[in-house]
């Protein structure tokens, strides 16, 4: 008795109407009471959107060899318009490896087209590697088009490592084909993608060269042989492109200043944004305002990120389009340019460093700003201001503080450990939200910040203690320990106060502050003095 199986998926597409796929599978109904169906999930996958139709075309392979080989679909994973040359953009194959892994999967086996579809991945071990982890989990991968068997055998195995790479090699030569086809059309001064920017419109023109229709943003060709060109825009746009080049070179106002001006003249820019400091270093500096087109600055090969080439492999087309500004006045502007700090070679800030050294007498963040070397420049070039510092032959006083600092946290530390060994029953340490504060709860008593003070000698007040900090201290009481003149050890301990609300403090051990306190003669009595202090 023969019988018929409808199957119907329906997917989302990238137009946002939904895809419906129907499959229609003969079978007969007394070989599938004899026969045992294993359930199992179909893996779809398109690249690009011209490629409507190829779901079909999948789906229904993959039909007729799930009713030849015993198999019933139950699940379709699908990734439309997606490139096969990675998994981070295929959503569709990377929840069928989650769902494998996580063992949430009603399916036996998974069933592909054929081995380009599972992917094109430039590695052939990763494409194997996926497809273990499935066979890890108890699901085999059903390749449908291909003449190799699914079984492990040996001439199987090899023809799959070979159609893997055949795969993979696919996507390099497409790839340098198009490339190759993208530099000849722009030889010949047409525009390949992007936006035109401000200033600037698309025409769509006849393979001849003759102009068609200007191009509405976001508005794309519709005949394969017609060709994209770049036009001057409105005059309102254009005056105001000079006007930033005539701000920035004649007046030397900055990238941002220019922006603010403009947003506060209310020029208009693209629609729902503003000006800012990144599109007016665009307009400086790109050379199409000049009437150059430039190609392969970036490059972007099999998806791997985008790396600025070296400009000998620039293609630079001079006088292919009419210019907004004349070539003096944006040359002009990249003189301009190269005298910020920000175009300068690493070697050439050091030496303005060791310039600004031998006349000042010394570096800081206020003095290189005063020279136009911004602090920010520095860290991001050389990883920190000290570094910095340093590499100009200037032992900066800030390491010095960080050195102190440890030293003080050290001696806080062993303070603090030696007082719960003491009173392991008495004393518990609290911790604050910065990483390194901390303060002593005495059992049925206050809390107790604890403060290091180094040893500060001043030609007139003489030797003092340095307590930084103090600001919005909420302990009742203080814990201070004051170090010898040499600042090697802890010279004596003192119980007091809460610190007074001053960011710095100088003080002796005549000090009010001390004398109202209580001096330490062995750290044994600290839980008794703190609690008197109540």
């Amino acid at each position: 008795m023969v019988g018929y199986s409808w199957q119907r998926f329906q997917f989302a597409s990238i137009g946002g109407k939904p895809v419906t796929i129907t499959t229609c599978t003969m079978f007969d109904r007394h070989l599938e009471d004899r026969m045992q169906t294993v359930p199992a999930a179909q893996y779809l996958r398109v690249s690009t959107e011209r490629q409507e139709y190829s779901l079909q075309a999948q789906s229904a392979g993959i039909a007729a060899y799930a009713a030849e080989h015993g198999f019933v679909v139950c699940q379709t994973y699908c990734d439309e318009a997606k490139s096969g040359l990675d998994l981070a953009r295929r959503p569709g194959l990377s929840q069928l490896l989650r769902d494998v892994v996580a063992a949430e999967q009603t399916f036996r086996a998974v069933l592909v087209y054929d081995v380009s579809r599972w992917g094109r991945f430039q590695n052939p071990d990763e494409a194997a590697h996926y497809e273990f982890l499935c066979k890890a989990a108890g699901v085999q991968i059903h390749y449908c088009a291909e003449q190799f068997s699914s079984r492990a055998d040996a001439l199987g195995s090899i023809m799959k490592a070979v159609k893997r790479v055949m795969a993979g090699e696919y996507s390099r030569e497409l790839g340098q084909k198009v490339k190759a086809g993208l530099i000849r059309l722009v030889g010949r001064g047409f525009r390949t993608g992007g936006e035109p920017g401000y200033g600037f419109r698309r025409m769509l023109v006849s393979p001849d060269g003759d102009w068609k229709q200007q191009l509405s943003p976001g508005e794309r060709k519709s005949i394969a042989t017609d060709r994209v060109i770049l036009v001057l825009g409105p005059p309102e746009e254009l005056f105001w492109v000079r006007e930033i080049y005539r701000l920035f070179t004649e007046e030397g106002n900055s990238f941002a200043a220019i922006a603010s001006e403009l947003n506060h003249a209310q020029v208009p820019f693209l629609p729902s944004k503003r000006w800012s400091d990144y599109v007016v270093k665009r307009i400086l500096t790109h050379p199409k305002y000049k009437g150059t087109l430039v190609y392969n600055r970036t490059t972007e090969k099999l998806g791997s990120k985008s790396r600025r080439l070296p400009e000998s492999q620039w293609i630079v087309l001079g006088n292919a389009i009419e210019p907004i500004v004349s070539p003096l006045v944006f040359e002009a502007a990249q003189d301009k340019l190269r005298q910020k700090s920000w175009y300068r070679s690493n070697e050439e800030i050091l030496n303005k460093m060791k310039s600004i050294l031998r006349t000042e007498g010394c570096l800081s963040q206020v003095v290189l700003t005063r020279h136009g070397l911004p602090g920010n420049l520095i860290a991001y070039r050389f990883g920190s201001m000290i570094k910095g510092y340093e590499l100009a032959g200037y032992e900066s006083p800030h390491r010095k503080n960080g050195e102190r600092r440890s030293q003080i946290r050290i001696i806080r530390d062993e303070l603090i450990r030696r007082l719960v060994e003491m009173f392991p029953e008495e004393i518990s340490v609290l911790f604050g939200t910065r990483r390194h504060r901390r303060w002593i709860k005495v059992r049925n008593g206050p809390e107790v910040a604890v403060r290091i003070c180094r040893s500060v000698h001043f030609p007139r007040k003489g030797r003092v203690w340095a307590i930084q900090n103090a600001t919005k201290e909420h302990c009742p009481l203080t814990l201070m320990g004051g170090m010898d003149p040499q600042n090697r050890f802890l010279e004596v301990v003192y119980v007091a106060g809460r610190l007074q609300n001053r960011s710095k403090i100088h003080i002796t051990e005549k000090d009010d502050w001390l004398q109202n306190g209580t001096r330490l003669e062995d750290l044994r009595t600290f839980c008794d003095v703190v609690r008197s202090h109540r």
